[in-house]
């Protein structure tokens, strides 16, 4: 099973929970390359199998513009100079989400893939981030307390200091518990 871009992305677009399905009809590729084409043709086999139509908007830059997953996508949207770094740009990413009318964001990997912010953006504007929650990702951004949501829910972990270990001395004490 391709777990980067294949069957587990068509198990996000279509969002099946309790019987209800949602599929998106246009979803922007907030990626290019590789990370792009992937989420292309997962949607096609989403479309084939299904006859559901779902068009894909790749957002490139000017070095793009006529690279495989540009003129594969469906619709493309032109993010501007790369130099500019439009990909990190949420303003940027903003306008192209909004000007394409998508209503489904893929980040695939990289960029703004583990970005609170972006995730956070897509919401305001009425746009389905594929991913986890602005919120999921600040809480599990933060190391240790990521490692705390684990042990709550019963996840094994490896022994640790339990905290922040901000001195010598104190990773001294830590090892010498943990062993």
């Amino acid at each position: 099973m391709d777990t980067t871009g294949g069957r587990v992305v068509a198990a996000h677009i279509v969002g099946s929970q309790k019987g209800l399905c949602r599929v998106f009809s246009r979803i922007a590729i907030v990626n290019r390359g590789e990370a792009a084409m992937r989420l292309i043709h997962a949607v096609r086999d989403i479309v084939a199998e299904t006859g559901t139509p779902i068009e894909t908007v790749a957002l490139h830059t000017d070095v793009d513009r006529t690279a495989a997953f540009v003129r594969e996508a469906d619709l493309s949207y032109d993010l501007g100079p790369a130099s500019a770094r439009p990909y990190l740009d949420l303003k940027a990413l903003e306008r192209a989400l909004v000007e394409t009318r998508a209503d489904a964001a893929w980040v695939g990997w990289g960029f703004v893939a583990e970005d609170p912010a972006f995730a956070q953006l897509c919401e305001d504007i009425g746009v389905t981030f594929v991913g986890p929650s602005a919120d999921a990702m600040r809480q599990l951004g933060d190391k240790i307390g990521a490692k705390l949501i684990a042990e709550e829910v019963g996840v094994p972990v490896a022994p640790w200091s339990r905290g922040a270990v901000e001195s010598l001395d104190a990773a001294l004490t830590a090892a010498t518990e943990i062993g």
